[in-house]
């Protein structure tokens, strides 16, 4: 590709008007300033080697594959915007945090609904090799979807739509351990949690 031949100042003018328009339409209170900062992000992805090279031959073509980048951009800033700050699951300084600072019975609470919270996750991806891979890919500490790509060898919106999956199996998880926790006893969700 000659990047030289290419209209920047068109393709970032476009880009910034479709970061734009897309933060609108998922209700994201973004400024015109905010779309140019997602524009000039997605063309910096592009040309970084630290995330995954562009395929021509998967997306042919330049505008569509950077207005995919914003789209996850503009994902994440609204996730960010609308959740607390998470850490994930397969993250096992979440465990050694726990274990440090809780008492001893609620400390074995705490690693119980972790461990279980695991056990579910797992047995939701095992059919999902994509999910297994990046599961496994988070437990070496390899969070950064350009990375993720590079390692699973595949485009990087192939990535971004299995984070977003894995985000939403993660949500469940966490709505089922929560459901269960509120039960009942621990006897009450020692019983629930055998059920599939």
């Amino acid at each position: 590709m000659d990047w030289d031949s290419l209209d920047w100042a068109d393709i970032f003018r476009r880009l910034v008007l479709f970061a734009f328009r897309r933060g609108q339409l998922r209700g994201a209170a973004g400024s015109l300033a905010d779309a140019e900062d997602m524009a000039a992000e997605a063309i910096r992805r592009l040309l970084d080697s630290d995330y995954a090279d562009w395929d021509a031959g998967r997306e042919p073509d330049l505008l569509r594959y950077l207005g995919s980048t914003v789209n996850g951009l503009i994902s994440n800033t609204s996730r960010a915007a609308r959740l607390r700050v998470e850490r994930s699951l397969s993250d096992p300084s979440i465990l050694q945090s726990a274990e440090r600072t809780m008492t001893s019975s609620a400390k074995n609470d705490e690693v119980e609904e972790c461990q279980r919270a695991r056990l579910l996750l797992d047995r939701r991806v095992a059919d999902d090799e994509l999910m297994r891979g990046l599961l496994a890919l988070e437990n070496e500490g390899i969070t950064k979807p350009a990375m993720q790509a590079t390692r699973l060898e595949l485009a990087i919106s192939v990535i971004y739509k299995a984070r977003r999956r894995l985000t939403r199996l993660r949500e469940a998880v966490r709505r089922e351990v929560a459901s269960e926790g509120s039960s009942g006893n621990g006897l009450d969700r020692g019983q629930n949690w055998t059920r599939s």
